[in-house]
């Protein structure tokens, strides 16, 4: 047992050098695969693929070569799945096999799969929404807010179109009423469960049941979603406990949907942090390349902007929504009649610089819920994207000569603020009269007025309760500041803006449907080229009584994420173990029961990736050895101990303050605090004092004694000790082991040998 400790740390440090791990396997070519397109696609597929000029013979299209796959399989552990578009596979499998994997000479690229797909949802209120009754169908705040009565009005309900979800799940959509209208008319065309391999999606996460109800769901008399006569596919391509083969389902589901038709994709899932960096979301990652194909193939694909607005370590997008090619989605506030971003929402633009999100719709919708077949309302992102993968299907339906790319551009004109647009709310959100009605020239409702040193904003008529939007928007397109400012004033209002602090930008306006811009002239940009003075504007009215107040007032760089905290490239956990300590070896000093111990400390963690980091921590620890009262130690000696005494207790108090240096590989990202599953592996150093206490009773004439010392004065070797240290944790809570590799004596080995154990387990708590 000498041994035993480092032992195992070798055995546990050699199963994670060997652990099976997740890979793409990218090939070269298609070898001799073959493939008859029209056995292949569905007829709907046939005729998309028709319509929007796509060529059906593409080799996107064609299967893996089998040869190809065969001899991958042989040396993998096993085939998570393939990508005919991406011409890869996924397998798990060891570092060596994926070595080995990557030397075939059809292999182009071994890719390592850490991810861990976000559903776009924010903790909501679950408050669940009082029942109308069966009267007529009537729209919901959510539809209103994009003029959803004139889609009904003018009978378009998305019919003919088909839409693809993607999420975790869908329990009771088969029974819920709220799609009691797509299992009468049989337009759930297409299921997949892709974890599990099978048709069944009935179930896990209630996540798809909502979002699903937020594109075509009625319920006692409310219509929740736009396209209650549009087909829908559903496909599960997320569980919690798999994370990284969930970017392999979602590929695979895109593809999926290719062959069966689907018009539109409605994704409320993205990759973050858990796997990238913000400077990754320029539309580059594999499943961003993906959506970027799937529109090549005529189908629109509609994305979550994602819920890291107050995420301090991310702030921006998630992907696949940076694709140059998604209709990226972001949230607004429940509200007909102010305009504000939701808080959560995450802001553009991508890394690259391009605007995003695209359009923004309800972050506080009204939704179906399995729990008790009913509706409740609910928050995020997740519920904005399918609104407006709805609106699509209506306005689709309107004009079907459209291609994917050409839809996406008319929604984003539809915005109520385009042309104007922002990185938190992009054009604004979508409007069906763009669709149904001709669109009319906005009527100017401000001017701008000029002086020497300021341009001003003049509105004449603001009304009681006024939103204007403003930007300062680079020679490049890039916007480096831009606000929501909220109004009150019954007399005409000035908004006036030094032109020291536009530089060289435009100021772009927007209010009450009128969008407007301004420039300086090149005189005035080398007058002020000299002056530098902040983006503030002042703003007053005509009789004083004017009041502001700022919604929004974001600049670009607000968006760079702060190195401190989870995801970012350090961060600090204050921890608290609970543990006993363990005999291990015959030399040791035999303990009685449980000899508890404690510690109390303070890491400081450094990111050196997204999956390893290293750390040091200090500490206080205290050790409490509860010897065996019945065996005789050598301390027994120099206290006068013998048979005649009455032992209560004897126990031995070791305190200590240690600093630790360790490494730290997180295998899966995930939990209340974002740590997920992660092993640290580590060396400690302390600098020790005891404290000995021995308790008899009174025995046959044998007066009671009481021992109470602290570092005993004689010979000893225990002040300056070091070890080794090992954690096994799932966010905040795991078990910890330290193993003292230096010999603790208490007392000269010739006078009274003490060894302690060497060996401590429990439990630790990480804040």
């Amino acid at each position: 047992m000498k041994r035993i400790f480092p032992l195992l740390l070798t055995l546990l440090t050699a199963t994670v050098l060997h652990a099976q791990s997740y890979y793409w396997v990218m090939l070269t070519d298609k070898g001799n695969a073959v493939f008859d397109p029209y056995n292949y696609f569905d007829t709907h597929a046939l005729a998309r693929y028709q319509a929007c000029g796509a060529d059906l013979h593409d080799l996107s299209n064609y299967p893996l070569d089998s040869d190809y796959t065969k001899q991958v399989n042989d040396l993998a552990c096993e085939e998570l799945g393939a990508s005919r578009w991406l011409n890869a596979m996924a397998v798990k499998a060891t570092p060596d096999q994926a070595e080995r994997i990557g030397a075939l000479p059809f292999v182009k690229a071994v890719l390592a799969i850490r991810s861990d797909a976000q559903l776009a949802q924010h903790d909501n209120d679950n408050a669940d929404a009082p029942s109308d009754g069966k009267n007529a169908t009537r729209l919901t705040d959510q539809l209103k807010r994009m003029q959803g009565h004139l889609f009904v009005r003018n009978g378009l309900d998305g019919s003919g179109l088909r839409i693809a979800v993607f999420d975790g799940g869908f329990p009771h959509v088969d029974t819920h009423p709220a799609f009691a209208h797509l299992r009468d008319g049989k337009r759930i065309v297409d299921t997949w469960n892709f974890p599990n391999k099978k048709a069944d999606v009935y179930g896990w996460n209630s996540h798809g049941t909502m979002t699903l109800s937020c594109i075509t769901g009625i319920f006692n008399g409310r219509q929740l979603g736009l396209a209650t006569g549009a087909e829908v596919m559903l496909y599960r391509t997320e569980v919690e406990l798999e994370p990284a083969k969930e970017e392999v389902w979602w590929m695979m589901a895109m593809e999926r949907a290719d062959q069966y038709g689907a018009n539109i994709v409605s994704s409320s899932l993205g990759y973050g942090k858990e796997r990238y960096y913000t400077t990754d979301m320029d539309g580059t990652s594999l499943v961003a390349r993906a959506a970027n194909m799937a529109a090549r193939k005529g189908m629109l694909v509609c994305n979550s902007a994602g819920n890291e607005g107050t995420e301090n370590q991310w702030k921006t997008i998630i992907t696949p929504a940076d694709a140059d090619s998604v209709l990226c989605i972001g949230g607004t506030t429940s509200s007909l009649t102010q305009y504000n971003h939701i808080y959560f929402s995450s802001y553009g633009p991508s890394a690259d610089g391009r605007m995003k999100p695209n359009v923004s719709a309800f972050g506080h919708a009204l939704a179906a819920t399995p729990s008790k077949d009913s509706v409740t309302y609910v928050d995020g992102t997740s519920f904005s994207c399918p609104l407006v993968a709805g609106f699509a299907a209506c306005a689709w339906q309107s004009n079907r000569n459209l291609s994917a790319m050409q839809m996406k551009e008319a929604i984003e004109r539809s915005g109520d603020l385009y042309p104007y647009f922002d990185y938190a709310l992009g054009y604004g959100v979508p409007q069906a009269s763009f669709f149904t009605e001709t669109r009319q020239t906005a009527d100017p409702t401000f001017r701008f007025e000029e002086s020497t040193d300021s341009v001003t904003v003049y509105i004449p008529e603001p009304g009681c309760r006024t939103t204007v939007f403003y930007n300062k928007q680079r020679p490049g397109g890039m916007l480096d500041h831009y606000a929501n400012l909220a109004i009150e004033s019954r007399t005409p209002v000035r908004i006036r803006f030094h032109k020291a602090s536009l530089d060289s930008c435009t100021l772009n306006v927007w209010f009450d449907g009128y969008t407007n811009s301004y420039l300086l002239t090149a005189a005035d940009q080398v007058r002020w080229s000299d002056t530098s003075l902040p983006f503030r504007p002042n703003v007053a009215s005509e009789d004083g009584d004017a009041t502001h107040s700022f919604r929004l007032n974001r600049a670009l760089a607000d968006n760079k994420p702060s190195a401190r905290g989870i995801g970012g490239r350090w961060h600090r956990e204050l921890y608290v173990d609970f543990g006993s300590m363990v005999n291990t070896e015959s030399e040791e000093l035999t303990l009685h029961g449980f000899s508890s111990t404690a510690h109390i400390g303070l890491r400081h963690v450094r990111a050196l990736g997204k999956y390893y980091s290293l750390g040091a921590a200090f500490e206080w620890g205290r050790q409490r050895y509860n010897l065996d009262k019945t065996s005789n130690n050598g301390l027994d000696t120099r206290f006068g101990l013998d048979a005649d005494h009455d032992v209560k207790f004897k126990q031995l108090y070791h305190n200590d303050w240690s600093l630790e240096v360790f490494q730290r590989v997180c295998f899966v990202r995930g939990g209340l605090l974002s740590r997920g599953i992660y092993w640290d592996l580590g060396f400690y150093g302390s600098y020790s004092n005891f404290h000995y206490k021995l308790a008899t009773k009174k025995n046959n004439g044998v007066p009671a004694m009481e021992v109470d010392i602290t570092n005993p004065a004689f010979d000893g070797r225990y002040f300056w000790n070091w070890g080794m240290t090992t954690r096994i944790a799932y966010d905040i809570v795991g078990i910890y082991a330290r193993y003292r590799m230096t010999t603790c004596h208490i007392a000269d080995d010739a006078v009274c040998p003490i060894r302690l154990p060497r060996l401590e387990a429990g439990i630790e708590l990480n804040f």
